[in-house]
C-alpha cells in the first residue's frame, strides 16, 4: 500500500483533484436516481402494502414490483448520500488534523528563524533606504548625490547614531558612504533608475 500511495507524496495535490471527482459522481448519482416524489410514493405503497397484509387481502404482483423498482433506486440514493456523509466526516477530521499539523510547523519555523540584527550604535540599512526615497521624492524623484545627501543630512537631524557620524581618513560621514553604497543596491531591486545620467539618482515610477 505504501508503494502504491508514494505517488501522491510527489504531489498530494492529486488527492484533492480525485476528492473533487468522487464527490461530484456520488452528488449527481444521489440526485439523479431518485425524486422526493417517488421517495412519498415508495412510503405510500409500503403502508399500502402492509394494510392490505394485515386485512388478509392479496397484495398484488404490480405493486410488488413497483415497490421494488423503487425501492432499489431509493436505496441507491440513500448508499450514495450515506457514503457522502461519512466521506464529511473523515475529512473534517482530516482537515483539522491536517490545520493542527500546519500550524505546529508553522509555529516551529518562525521559533527556527534568525533573530533580525538589531542596529543600535548605526542607522540601519533599512532606515537609509527609506530616507534616501524620501529625500528624492522630495526633490521631485531625481537630483545629485550631493543633494541627496543635504537633503538626509537635514531630514536626520538629531537622529543620527555615534557610529553613523564617525569620519575616515579623508573625512567623509560612514553615513554618507553607506548612502552611497545603497545605490546599487536599490538599483538592482528596481527602487532608483539603472543607467542614465550617472550625476543624477532618480526613482523607478511604478
Amino acid at each position: 500500500m505504501a508503494e502504491r500511495h508514494a505517488q501522491f507524496l510527489k504531489e498530494p495535490v492529486k488527492i484533492v483533484d480525485i476528492l473533487d471527482y468522487v464527490i461530484k459522481k456520488l452528488s449527481e448519482q444521489s440526485q439523479k436516481n431518485v425524486t422526493t416524489d417517488e421517495i412519498c410514493q415508495l412510503d405510500e405503497i409500503t403502508k399500502a402494502i402492509d394494510r392490505l397484509k394485515n386485512s388478509g387481502a392479496k397484495v398484488p404482483d404490480e405493486l410488488r414490483k413497483l415497490k421494488i423498482q423503487l425501492s432499489s433506486v431509493v436505496t441507491e440514493h440513500e448508499n450514495a448520500l450515506q457514503t457522502l456523509q461519512t466521506l464529511e466526516m473523515r475529512l473534517s477530521h482530516t482537515i483539522t488534523d491536517l490545520r493542527a499539523k500546519v500550524k505546529h510547523l508553522g509555529d516551529k519555523s518562525q521559533n527556527t528563524q534568525k533573530p533580525k540584527k538589531r542596529y543600535v550604535k548605526r542607522t540601519s540599512p533599512t532606515l537609509l533606504r527609506k530616507e534616501i526615497t524620501k529625500a528624492l521624492r522630495e526633490l521631485g524623484g531625481s537630483a545629485k548625490r550631493s543633494e541627496i545627501l543635504d537633503k538626509i543630512r537635514a531630514n536626520m537631524d538629531g537622529k543620527f547614531k555615534p557610529a553613523d557620524l564617525e569620519k575616515d581618513s579623508k573625512d567623509v560621514l560612514s553615513w554618507e558612504k553607506w548612502v552611497v553604497a545603497d545605490r546599487a543596491k536599490m538599483i538592482k531591486e528596481g527602487v532608483l533608475k539603472a543607467g542614465g545620467n550617472q550625476k543624477l539618482w532618480e526613482l523607478r515610477r511604478k
